[in-house]
């Protein structure tokens, strides 16, 4: 894939796109962990956070039908990130290119991708804040699989009301409900990207 087969067009929709979802990312989910309790912050705000930033990577793909275009609205976002008013955290940049790589690599096809890739595509993006966790703290802070394991399993056993004693039970659901809102997420950036597609061009 080589940026130059990008037409100026397409870098100025690559540009709108990814200053619109790190801009969210800056605003909406600073104000999203004020909003939710410190217990419940990772996985609500993760999720709304990769749920919002799934559908306008999609809508950007709509616009910008060629490989690679994901990738670049993920990049400019990462930039935002990074000079936001919190200063450079490496935890949300991670998330925010792994989320753009994966949809990258769902919407790969010669053909025009169909609505199914999209669902595919939001799912996994949204799906990987689930795996995110294991990654970063065992990067950052050192810590093993079952030290992770077992402080996701109590948060989300206090989150989502459940029995801790049902471990499995817990980090299913936890699971499932990322893929769940990413299929959605991919659902309506489908709807959305030709909607507005379809309006501008009346314009």
């Amino acid at each position: 894939m080589i940026p130059g087969h990008f037409t100026i067009r397409d870098w100025v929709y690559i540009a709108v796109f990814g200053a619109l979802w790190g801009a969210l990312e800056m605003t909406l989910g600073a104000h999203l962990h004020v909003i939710f309790p410190p217990l419940a912050d990772t996985f609500f705000t993760g999720l709304i956070m990769a749920g919002i930033g799934a559908v306008i990577a999609l809508v950007g793909r709509t616009f910008v039908t060629k490989t690679g275009a994901v990738l670049f609205i993920g990049v400019i976002t990462a930039i935002l990130k990074v000079f936001s008013l919190g200063g450079m955290v490496i935890g949300p940049v991670v998330a925010i290119l792994a989320e753009a790589i994966l949809i990258e690599l769902a919407l790969l096809s010669k053909e025009p991708p169909p609505r199914w890739r999209y669902v595919l595509a939001g799912s996994l993006a949204v799906s990987w804040n689930f795996f995110h966790k294991f990654v970063m703290m065992r990067v950052i802070y050192g810590k093993g699989i079952n030290q992770v394991y077992t402080k996701m399993v109590q948060d989300g056993s206090a989150t989502l009301n459940m029995d801790v004693a049902g471990a499995v039970r817990v980090i299913v659901v936890l699971f499932l409900i990322r893929a769940v809102v990413g299929a959605a997420a991919g659902w309506l950036g489908w709807d959305l990207g030709r909607m507005v597609a379809k309006r501008l061009s009346r314009t």
